[in-house]
């Protein structure tokens, strides 16, 4: 048997350590690649190619790994839209130890003059970090996997056989394109550390007023000031923030650092509405919730904008993944992180829950809602319980007189890459919730997972066609330069791609014989189905077009370009705004926004 081993996996499941490796002591790159292991199988011991990858040298030693340092000033913070936010506002934030009284100081004044004092309550957690070295580099090893490829590990989860060991202090963009998933990559070990998460909300306030604050506590001090905004009471103006997918992976957190990118996104969506009361992300915050790692880097280097936007959080499917060879989902993850509401105290891989703001009802749902149970036998994306809370709910905004209904979730029911059509656990509750949403006229649908731009036309519910909706035949108006919608029936859809590097191609606009190519499962779509897809959006692309989408469809994660949206709401008009942000963040160019597209919505 002669097998390749390569330095994201090794794929043979009787390779021992006394295999020659390129870089291991003794080990001349020039002789024959083929090497005898002890159990007599033949090996060919270099770490090849995979999308340019050049060679691995692994080391018979493992390094030194560092301790993860204690960091008592708060850190990973996270203001969160509360179910009032006209008067309350909800906080969340990490320490190493439990602090003696931790809190939220809230005033009217910059200065924090007469500032209230709101106790936090706080909770120890076990968090996760993955093993780096001195200088911050991931230590991976090189072990044994059976013939599909999978870890070798034992009962105690740990490697059979250890060949060697590397650091991504070797991998850069110069010699990979680096789009293999983490698991692919090697095995890395975790160490766990006791932490402690601290939530606060702040009541009693005054709507339409601003607001400053600090966390922290006496004993090891407070954080800078941050600011916020209630909401008004009355129906008004406002302006919000959507983007989506941050997904920042711990394997290229230190070649291509993803983290930063959505930073970077957040600051100049910030720039372009200076006005926004807050942002809501759809989901995916990070690529493997396990790594608490991702965490930090995206919470920390977002940081001066989470101390004064508040946000409006959904949970995305990767907001409780482990790393691949766990077979366990980390379902409380995402609410360690965030202080967001739990309706019907329900906490699992996230939590739903809905906000009245200015005139307009939001409802956040939860689609990693689908693990089996009495409540969901099907596993669908969003179970009984969670649909029919969403129906009664949206049916009191409605009652109460609301002007706009928006939904938020994470998994598509519309978009231009294959995730609505292919999904299982969508397809399950795909006709239901699309038959909700025009029954009780809701307004704009914001969904993410597909990493593409997409809005859909005026769409209303039909049994009559696979995809469940057909066109609206409205009126179209133009209102201060913009296209409007006026008095539509139908339900709008929105993805505005994605505020990290990783992008899903726009398959369908390639036609039929393309979609059966990268997505076989989706082999039933004849030209005419294709076709009647296309036709239910008014945006449907992929900004980010590289080579690669010739022949797949995901998971180019070095884009450059990302994408976010900013809503204008009145009681009369919501407009929605794409922006793009495109340059090198990493390489020191100037980052340039500009405006993609512009559509509205009015009631008149």
């Amino acid at each position: 048997m002669s097998t390749t081993l390569r330095p994201w996996r090794t794929t043979a499941a009787v390779v021992t350590a006394a295999a020659v490796l390129v870089g291991c002591s003794g080990t001349d790159p020039e002789q024959s690649q083929e090497t005898t292991t002890s159990a007599g199988a033949e090996v060919d011991p270099v770490y090849g190619e995979r999308n340019g990858l050049d060679l691995i040298e692994l080391s018979d030693t493992k390094p030194e790994v560092a301790e993860v340092e204690e960091n008592n000033e708060p850190n990973r913070v996270a203001m969160n839209i509360p179910e009032d936010p006209s008067t309350s506002m909800s906080f969340n934030w990490y320490t190493t130890d439990a602090t003696d009284s931790p809190m939220v100081r809230v005033s009217t004044s910059e200065d924090l003059a007469d500032a209230r004092e709101f106790p936090a309550e706080t909770a120890e957690v076990t968090s996760e970090y993955a093993e780096r070295d001195a200088d911050g580099h991931y230590i991976y090893a090189s072990v044994t996997t059976d013939e599909e490829g999978e870890f070798l590990l034992d009962d105690a989860g740990e490697p059979e056989e250890v060949l060697g060991y590397f650091t991504d202090e070797q991998i850069t963009l110069e010699n990979t394109q680096w789009t293999a998933e983490g698991s692919d990559l090697g095995y890395l070990g975790l160490q766990e550390v006791q932490e402690h998460t601290n939530k606060a909300t702040a009541t009693g306030l005054e709507p339409d007023t601003q607001y400053y604050f600090q966390l922290g506590s006496e004993e090891e001090g407070f954080t800078e000031t941050g600011s916020f905004r209630t909401a008004s009471a009355d129906t008004d103006e406002f302006q919000f923030i959507h983007y989506t997918d941050t997904q920042n992976a711990y394997w290229n957190a230190n070649v291509n650092n993803e983290a930063a990118y959505g930073a970077d996104t957040l600051a100049h969506a910030m720039e372009v509405a200076p006005d926004a009361d807050f942002a809501l992300h759809t989901g995916d915050f990070v690529e493997i919730a396990q790594v608490e790692d991702e965490w930090v880097d995206n919470l920390d280097m977002s940081r001066e904008s989470n101390m004064n936007l508040p946000h409006a959080y959904t949970a995305g499917n990767h907001d409780e993944y482990t790393v691949g060879w766990q077979d366990e989902l980390d379902t409380t993850a995402f609410n360690e992180h965030t202080n967001v509401p739990a309706a019907n105290d329900a906490v699992d891989g996230g939590s739903y829950y809905s906000y009245d703001y200015a005139g307009a009802h939001f409802v956040v749902l939860n689609t990693n809602d689908n693990k089996k149970s009495d409540d969901n036998p099907e596993e669908g994306a969003i179970g009984a319980e969670q649909m029919e809370w969403a129906r009664a709910d949206i049916e009191q905004a409605r009652a109460d007189g609301a002007d706009w209904i928006v939904l938020a979730y994470h998994k598509p029911v519309y978009s231009a890459s294959y995730h609505a059509l292919q999904d299982e656990d969508v397809q399950v509750t795909r006709e239901e919730f699309v038959k909700l949403a025009d029954e009780l006229d809701v307004d704009v649908v914001m969904q993410g997972h597909d990493h593409n731009l997409t809005r859909t036309k005026s769409l209303v519910y039909t049994p009559d066609n696979y995809a469940y909706g057909e066109v609206e035949d409205t009126e179209k108006r133009e209102i201060d330069g913009v296209e409007h919608h006026v008095n539509p029936d139908g339900v709008t859809y929105v993805i505005p791609n994605t505020s990290g590097t990783k992008n899903y191609d726009a398959i369908y606009q390639k036609g039929a014989d393309h979609v059966h190519h990268v997505r076989p499962k989706l082999d039933w779509m004849s030209e005419e189905d294709v076709d009647l897809w296309n036709g239910l959006y008014d945006v449907a692309e992929q900004p980010n077009q590289v080579d690669r989408f010739a022949e797949s469809h995901e998971n180019d994660r070095q884009s450059q370009l990302q994408t976010f949206a900013v809503y204008t709401v009145t009681p009369e008009n919501f407009k929605i705004d794409f922006y793009f942000v495109e340059g090198d963040l990493h390489g020191g160019g100037e980052r340039e926004v500009k405006l993609y597209d512009s559509y509205g919505i009015a009631k008149q």
